[in-house]
């Protein structure tokens, strides 16, 4: 073998005896690695790695679905020679040697360049080779026939850094050189053009930048001219502001100087007008006293009585024992319900704060509110507890079946005696108007013994003035004129009678009716015939005289006084109408068997740990629970509002449910009464619909709706309107508005389809 020749050729000795196809066969038998290992050697290649080789890809097109690939050329990788296949039989010059090539079988190799490419010859790869089948070998004559092993093709896109170019002719080396020219040619010309691509980029972005830069430049300058100008105009509005300011300071000086003047002045008359009216107070004690001794010594009054019609105002005072509401729960309206539920339960009383929070909140909105229950379900005793866990004073009132008309209620002047009947209820207002640092809660028992709209509908009415506090008119002035009246002419008859027979000031009755010139005299001046008419006339004045001195014509609704309902809906009970639930809050409690104690008990011991265990008793006053005041305005883009409105149009109208402007705004003072107790607006629309819907559900579901659709229909849409609004609200399930309407529902099943909230 020549090695400086660049063609290797594999010399065999020549059996002259053994044909030509016989050799073959011979060779085609022998083992395969000993042929690879025979080819390693004739091409100078290591016999322990696979044949690796360079050469041309190449692709030909058989038919018009068929296309057969080639590496030709193939090359040394190494020293870049070309490789030619072994001669089968004899030397160089009996039988020609054949370019080594290899067979590139279909698979990955073929995905390595294109077919457009592969056509075109012009590319170069590397590729590992391996001994093609024995019948193509058979079929070539070559035994040493070579195939490219699958998956190991890949272009030869760059000169491998291990590949020194050895030199062994020039027509390698001109195609090696030429290959590698081509290749570091498209190479550095891809660089060169990404890098004048790159190049470029970086211009047009710098460009831009700048661009950029510069608009925004220009904008800056702009937004800060426009801004000077802003602020040029802005101080000059507030050198224009400070100079009007200052301007109206001096007039507002001047005007101070003035009223001043004038305040001192009013001053002075006003200490003169106190100096006279403290003599004018002096000189009425005088004369009150005066003729408070000539009635008290003519047993037309007692002391008492003389001394309540002397000016003076309601002690304003505070003598309860115990701690304030700052010094207690620091002015915190919402811990309220977690220290009445601490001591409601230790009298025994076990209430969830939910219940108590509802009960502050109707508190806050001084309606009047209505407790439904059964009998024993604790809404007398809630009333009742409550007034003297925060201070306050109780009153219990049991209505009678046979109460017809307000005088039951407030009760009336009797003409025949000449005095004013009161009632309890009229008692506990005016022992409330004596404390006004009091809460005083007034609670009407079983309230619907006797029809509520005719005994109640007047002071109802009353109730509706919200912005200030309503006057009650008991009976008419004249009466009062026509005592007073009747009075002093009997006094002036005695005085005349008593100087004539020459008595003291200081005569009684009695002494008047014994001395004989006296009695006769006041018998001539009075009309009287005998001493029998005298007293029957002292009597009838005696008992008219109290009554006017103990009972005013009208009394101001006190602002320390809240009024409940106990309401027990059975047989024996009426029930309550429209106009009244309207104007009420109903407050509906349920069997106390049916709550759930433990969670009650583990909120009581919560509750507990908050407040220390030797806390005094809690002084609230009236304006700490609430003020009186009018309803918040209805604004229909509220939430609030809008959900209510939608209810009432869509759902409550057609059912024939009234749901007015009052109703709505009577809900919203509700709603921010019960934010201010802890409720969230969720829970609070709840009771909503608890205290003011739901009670007002009672009507046939099997007749037609305003709409023409059947009631059933529509109350369930509003049932599911409802489960929507309070899907995510974390309510009780067992004591949601849904969960009343699921109840009304399930019973109007079995009762004919009569739906009704009261029905149990």
């Amino acid at each position: 073998m020549n090695r400086d020749h660049k063609d290797i050729v594999l010399q065999h000795s020549v059996i002259s005896e053994v044909g030509r196809d016989n050799f073959l066969s011979a060779v085609l038998a022998r083992d395969p690695e000993d042929l690879l290992t025979e080819l390693c050697h004739a091409w100078a290649m290591p016999t322990t790695t696979p044949i690796r080789v360079v050469g041309r890809i190449s692709a030909i097109m058989i038919s018009e679905n068929r296309t057969v690939w080639f590496l030709k050329d193939l090359e040394h990788p190494e020293m870049g020679v070309g490789l030619y296949y072994p001669a089968l039989v004899g030397g160089i010059d009996s039988e020609k040697t054949r370019p080594a090539g290899a067979f590139i079988p279909p698979g990955p190799s073929r995905n390595a360049i294109s077919q457009q490419d592969a056509f075109s010859g012009s590319k170069w790869g590397i590729a590992e080779l391996e001994l093609a089948p024995v019948s193509e070998r058979e079929k070539k004559s070559n035994p040493w026939l070579l195939n490219v092993r699958s998956g190991t093709l890949r272009p030869l896109s760059e000169i491998p850094a291990e590949w020194q170019i050895m030199v062994s002719g020039n027509e390698s080396a001109r195609r090696i050189a030429a290959l590698a020219r081509d290749e570091i040619e498209n190479h550095v010309r891809n660089l060169v053009l990404r890098e004048d691509e790159e190049l470029a980029r970086h211009h047009a972005a710098n460009i831009e930048a700048l661009a950029h830069l510069e608009t925004s430049r220009r904008q800056a300058e702009e937004d800060a001219h426009a801004i000077y100008a802003e602020i040029e105009i802005e101080l000059a509005a507030h050198r224009q502001r400070r100079d009007d300011a200052q301007r109206s300071a001096d007039t507002l000086c001047e005007q101070l100087k003035t009223e001043q003047a004038r305040f001192s002045a009013h001053r002075r008359s006003m200490q003169q007008e106190m100096q006279l009216m403290e003599i004018q107070y002096r000189h009425l004690k005088e004369l009150l006293s005066t003729k408070g001794e000539r009635l008290i010594a003519l047993g037309l009054a007692d002391a008492d009585d003389i001394a309540a019609l002397l000016p003076q105002t309601a002690s304003m005072e505070d003598t309860r024992l115990g701690i304030g509401f700052d010094e207690g729960l620091a002015g915190d309206f919402t811990r309220l319900a977690a220290l009445l539920q601490n001591r409601l339960a230790n009298g025994g009383l076990l209430y969830s704060q939910a219940q108590l929070r509802d009960f502050l909140a109707l508190l806050r909105t001084r309606d009047l509110v209505v407790l439904a229950g059964d009998s024993g379900s604790g809404k007398t005793s809630l009333v009742r507890a409550a007034a003297a866990a925060i201070g306050g004073i109780c009153t219990i009132i049991p209505v009678k079946p046979n109460w017809t008309g307000p005088e039951d209620l407030l009760g009336y002047y009797n003409p025949i005696e000449r005095s004013y009947q009161a009632t309890p209820f009229l008692l506990a207002l005016q022992a409330a108007a004596r404390s006004p640092r009091v809460p005083h809660f007034i609670c009407l028992d079983e309230m619907n013994l006797a029809r509520v709209e005719h005994y109640f509908a007047d002071f109802l009415s009353l109730l509706e003035q919200r912005s200030g506090y309503p006057e009650i008119h008991l009976y008419t002035a004249d009466e009062e004129r026509h005592v007073v009246v009747e009075q002093g002419l009997f006094l002036q008859v005695e005085a005349e009678a008593r100087q004539r027979a020459g008595l003291p000031d200081t005569a009684t009755l009695e002494e008047i009716l014994r001395h004989d010139k006296a009695n006769a005299e006041l018998h001539r001046l009075g009309g009287l015939s005998d001493n029998e008419s005298v007293l029957l006339h002292h009597s009838r004045l005696r008992r008219s005289l109290a009554a006017q001195m103990r009972m005013p014509t009208s009394l101001t609704l006190p602002g320390n006084v809240w009024i409940f309902g106990a309401v027990n809906m059975d047989d024996t009970t009426h029930q309550l109408s429209p106009k009244v639930l309207d104007r009420v809050q109903v407050l509906r409690f349920r069997n106390p068997m049916l709550a759930d104690w433990d969670a009650i008990e583990t909120e009581i011991a919560a509750a507990a740990e908050d407040f220390p265990i030797d806390m005094p008793p809690l002084r609230i006053t009236p304006e700490e629970l609430g003020l009186r005041a009018d309803y918040p305005a209805f604004d229909r883009h509220n939430g609030n509002v809008e959900f209510l409105s939608q209810i009432s149009r869509q759902y409550l109208d057609p059912l024939g449910i009234e749901f007015g402007l009052r109703a709505v705004r009577q809900s919203l003072g509700y709603i921010s009464a019960a934010e201010a107790a802890g409720m969230d607006v969720n829970e609070a629309l709840d009771n909503v619909v608890k205290h003011k819907i739901l009670p007002k559900i009672a009507f046939d579901t099997a007749r037609p709706a305003g709409s023409g659709r059947p009631r059933r229909e529509v109350l369930l849409e509003l049932r599911a309107e409802l489960e929507r609004r309070f899907e995510n609200a974390g309510l009780d399930k067992d004591t949601s508005c849904v969960a009343d309407l699921d109840r009304m529902i399930r019973l109007a099943d079995g009762n004919n389809g009569i739906v009704n909230y009261w029905l149990r």
